[in-house]
């Protein structure tokens, strides 16, 4: 029974991984480091301090030595996950006949626990479901440029933009150079995606997705990110030095028969995963306040 289990979720969660990466958010805005495993439970983990600048010279001095802040950050591993129930004859079904398995139970849980996960990696995790044990990308911005700018007005997102690109490069963060992702709510994406110039013609979307050199635009719910609010960071491959998701195990699911009934009850089935945000250089983070 263990491995008829256990293959009856493979063959469900081989159905899942395709459907739950196209709609994740937060695992396209920052690195994810290789699955550690489930047992890993916390983790330990430095920040980027803030150094004095290189040298120039025609051969080595002393004197351009840097204190590395050995100070760790630990972080316990949350789990992100959603329950359903699967009809035993359909189990029944498959064990005997191997006929396609009904996958939409399984599907709209992992819908659900990716929806969790986005929100821990975007905003951060409660846990006591009021203030923040750990920090998301919102909430452990290090950059906050508060522009006034409705986006429904043409030019405003622009503006905003090369704002939060300057807050970025004054704390040393190459926005310049480096493929950045911006991150919007939908009321603001809306606005953003029909901003067009009254005289011109001119779409603005064009323009802001050049200013962030080869990145994009994600546009997440407004229940997620403010819409009063947007993000600015570098893309995964360019900023997994300042922040990334420490997996420590990947989009799984698993089923059990209720113990009262082994022979007739319906299985439990479960969609989960499990890892944490380290942000290491908040300055690489920068909220767009009031838009």
């Amino acid at each position: 029974m263990t491995n008829a289990l256990a293959t009856f979720s493979k063959k469900i969660e081989s159905q899942l991984v395709d459907p739950l990466r196209q709609i994740n958010i937060g695992r396209k805005l920052v690195y994810v480091t290789p699955a550690a495993g489930f047992g890993v439970s916390s983790v330990d983990w430095g920040k980027i301090t803030e150094m004095s600048e290189g040298y120039v010279s025609y051969g080595f001095t002393s004197g351009n030595e840097d204190m590395i802040d050995v100070t760790l950050t630990n972080n316990k591993i949350p789990i992100y996950w959603k329950d359903y129930k699967v009809p035993r004859r359909m189990y029944e079904s498959w064990l005997v006949n191997g006929t396609n398995i009904d996958t939409a139970a399984a599907l709209s849980a992992g819908y659900q626990t990716v929806s969790a996960e986005d929100m821990a990696i975007i905003q951060g995790v409660k846990g006591d479901g009021t203030n923040y044990d750990i920090n998301g990308l919102y909430q452990g911005a290090g950059n906050d440029f508060s522009s006034s700018m409705d986006f429904g007005t043409w030019g405003n997102a622009i503006k905003a933009l090369a704002g939060a690109k300057a807050k970025m490069a004054e704390d040393g963060v190459p926005a310049y150079n480096m493929p950045l992702n911006m991150v919007l709510g939908n009321t603001n994406y809306s606005e953003l995606e029909s901003s067009v110039h009254s005289t011109s013609g001119q779409l603005e979307m064009p323009i802001v997705e050049r200013m962030l050199n080869g990145g994009a635009i994600y546009v997440v719910p407004d229940t997620t990110l403010p819409d009063s609010d947007g993000l600015v960071l570098p893309t995964p491959a360019a900023g997994k030095a300042y922040v990334d998701f420490y997996l420590t195990q990947n989009y799984t699911v698993e089923h059990g028969i209720d113990s009262e009934h082994p022979d007739t009850g319906d299985l439990t089935g479960r969609v989960y995963t499990a890892g944490v945000l380290r942000i290491k250089h908040s300055a690489a983070i920068c909220k767009i306040s009031a838009i």
